[in-house]
């Protein structure tokens, strides 16, 4: 099996992270902060380590770092969190996921937000900077939120130029790095939060995630119960990563993430995809049954390529990739509901997604070249 499909999320994992998952799993499968015993305090101290690990990324404080189970419900913490109300501007790019548009259309209905798009070139994919203005002075943004990577096409977003824009008006600036942290670490500055997936970009197993509040910006609590201390008091933390870890933290998977950045400061991805990028990209031009979607500054794509294959819909060029190559792409919409439209991939049912990882080898290109062309 040809596994091509690491922006859903990278497989497989460092030998490393199935050594601290299984080692977890027998040792160290405790609640932290819930006892007084050896086992209990060795998860705690685990916990705090990984926070400083990741904060590390970005050179925060570990205390910055709060742990969620997913992406998802990291950025639903935040955007419900922020207290927005009718008639607040909230502002993303057409490259977002529904882990942001869906909360945020929900507050639409719920509270009349307005959720305005940034003006994109189809032709460059540069921001237009000069809409960007003239729509920001019409209408003051609240809150801007961004894809560091997007998850359909590997385009790298231009968020420094943004956010430098947006925290003119006092914006609260959120950068999903789902796709990117542990490889391509974003600059922290104008940034309030920055949101991470543990199994994608950072090697890591299910069930680790969270979010860095950069600025200690206090959200308002929108999920409650218990943190394992000063239970006493019905009330959530007033500030820090306790205000919104209500539950049992996954110390199994948090041993995964530990393992996981060690193994990462000594590996370079990000080396190993720009350069399997570039040849992905050179190998399907070669190709005149394939259209790419691709900005006219290729080198600003990191380890996603979208493609159509001519005569097939995405989801039929899967299942053929699949059954007869043995190759696992991802198809259709990618849970990306603005982008197909100005990437020009609606007619197509969406496009055939493409992402590499750190074990992707150039033979398994190779391969894939070959099955497309097949496929004429």
């Amino acid at each position: 099996m040809i596994y091509l499909d690491n922006a859903a999320t990278t497989y497989p994992k460092p030998e490393c992270v199935y050594q601290a998952l299984d080692n977890a799993n027998r040792n160290l499968a405790f609640n932290a902060g819930r006892g007084s015993y050896p086992e209990a305090k060795q998860v705690a101290d685990l916990i705090q380590e990984t926070r400083n690990k990741v904060a590390a990324l970005v050179s925060a404080n570990g205390d910055t770092v709060s742990f969620e189970s997913s992406a998802t419900e990291a950025l639903n913490i935040i955007i419900n969190g922020l207290d927005m109300n009718s008639g607040d501007n909230v502002y993303i790019s057409p490259f977002e996921h529904n882990a942001v548009v869906r909360p945020l259309h929900q507050l639409k209905q719920e509270k009349g937000i307005n959720i305005r798009i940034l003006p994109f070139d189809k032709t460059t994919w540069e921001v237009d900077e000069e809409k960007m203005n003239n729509m920001f002075a019409l209408n003051k943004p609240k809150a801007c939120f961004l894809s560091h990577i997007s998850n359909v096409t590997g385009y790298i977003l231009p968020s420094e130029k943004i956010f430098e824009k947006t925290k003119e008006y006092n914006a609260i600036n959120v950068l999903d790095c789902s796709q990117s942290l542990g490889v391509l670490n974003p600059l922290k500055e104008n940034t309030d939060f920055i949101v991470f997936a543990g199994h994608k970009s950072l090697y890591a197993s299910f069930g680790i995630a969270g979010f860095i509040n950069l600025t200690n910006h206090n959200l308002k609590i929108t999920k409650s119960g218990g943190t394992g201390s000063d239970s006493l008091n019905p009330e959530m933390p007033e500030r820090g990563y306790g205000r919104y870890e209500a539950g049992s933290l996954n110390s199994v998977a948090t041993a995964g993430l530990n393992a996981s950045l060690d193994w990462l400061k000594q590996t370079p991805v990000y080396e190993h995809e720009k350069k399997l990028t570039e040849y992905l990209i050179e190998q399907l031009n070669t190709l005149d049954n394939v259209q790419l979607y691709l900005p006219e500054n290729k080198s600003s794509i990191l380890g996603i390529v979208s493609i159509a294959i001519n005569g097939y819909s995405s989801s039929d060029a899967g299942t053929i990739l699949s059954e007869d190559f043995s190759i696992n792409v991802r198809t259709g919409y990618h849970c990306a509901p603005y982008v197909h439209e100005f990437i020009g991939s609606l007619d197509t049912s969406g496009t055939v997604r493409i992402s590499i990882g750190a074990f992707t080898e150039k033979a398994e290109i190779d391969q894939l070249i070959n099955g497309i062309m097949d496929m004429r």
